[in-house]
């Protein structure tokens, strides 16, 4: 999750979705309160989903501190790699979780369909010229930790889009650097989402509850429409399917990585079906 969470165009809750952990995530999530923290917190620790929560979140933040550098090398020095993997890995999961739905019908096709439009045209949204500063990155983490936990929607699309994802990527790869004001600014951005988190997982347990297949539905959504965004340099005048084409016969070898993103969802599957027993 954390590795996704740092490569515009993939959602780190797309991973979660897909292993079986989300439902568990947003009720951990949805558990953290003054009541829950300060009474019988170690007795409740396992029924509240806390120790699934601390484990994936020591994994995230460790992923992200340190990998933040070579996920920066590799989208300067192998973007079209990436992406055709990303291509490979959110096709493959739309069809996974697919599988999950009870019964598809024709009005959750057309939710489908307008769930994957919305993202569509909310990715076409150009980047924020903007001055940064401390309540900005404040703001930033807010709003980009509800797309953190939302499949199909990245965080750290939202970042880029707001105009302060290569400042918080170097921000992060320079944390260890002496005198270096990263940690006041990461530690900021965190407050945000800390926030943002608390504030959404709510909503998303609620949808969950009372309009499970549904919600699903919309999810897959997401993250169908975001397949348009994962090619770089798309043209805009011109239809997704052509930029597609273009992209993959420039290099048939990309063809490889989609293969490699695919059989990753599928060995991503498989683990979260021993998840869910």
């Amino acid at each position: 999750m954390g590795l996704a969470d740092l490569v515009p165009g993939i959602s780190g809750g797309t991973i979660a979705l897909i292993t079986g952990v989300y439902k568990d995530l947003i009720t951990a999530l949805n558990n953290i309160s003054i009541s829950n923290i300060s009474n019988n917190l170690f007795k409740n620790f396992k029924s509240k989903k806390f120790d699934i929560l601390s484990v994936l979140g020591l994994g995230i933040v460790l992923s992200i501190v340190l990998f933040s550098n070579t996920i920066l090398f590799l989208l300067e020095n192998y973007n079209n790699q990436i992406s055709a993997f990303f291509f490979g890995l959110i096709i493959c999961s739309v069809y996974v979780l697919l599988k999950k739905v009870n019964v598809v019908k024709l009005y959750d096709i057309i939710i489908l369909l307008f769930s994957s439009f919305t993202v569509y045209k909310l990715l076409q949204i150009n980047p924020f010229d903007v001055e940064i500063g401390m309540t900005y990155i404040f703001i930033c983490g807010f709003i980009c930790s509800c797309a953190m936990i939302l499949p199909g929607i990245s965080g750290s699309y939202i970042l880029l889009v707001l105009g302060a994802y290569q400042f918080m990527l170097k921000k992060l790869s320079s944390i260890f650097i002496n005198e270096s004001d990263s940690i006041i600014y990461i530690l900021t951005f965190a407050a945000g989402a800390i926030l943002g988190i608390l504030t959404f997982s709510r909503l998303i347990k609620w949808l969950f509850k009372n309009f499970e297949d549904k919600t699903l539905i919309v999810l897959i959504g997401f993250i169908l429409g975001s397949v348009t965004r994962i090619i770089p340099s798309m043209d805009l005048g011109v239809s997704p399917v052509t930029n597609f084409y273009n992209f993959f016969v420039s290099d048939v070898s990309l063809f490889l990585w989609v293969i490699v993103g695919s059989t990753t969802i599928l060995a991503l599957n498989m683990i979260g079906k021993e998840n869910e027993v």
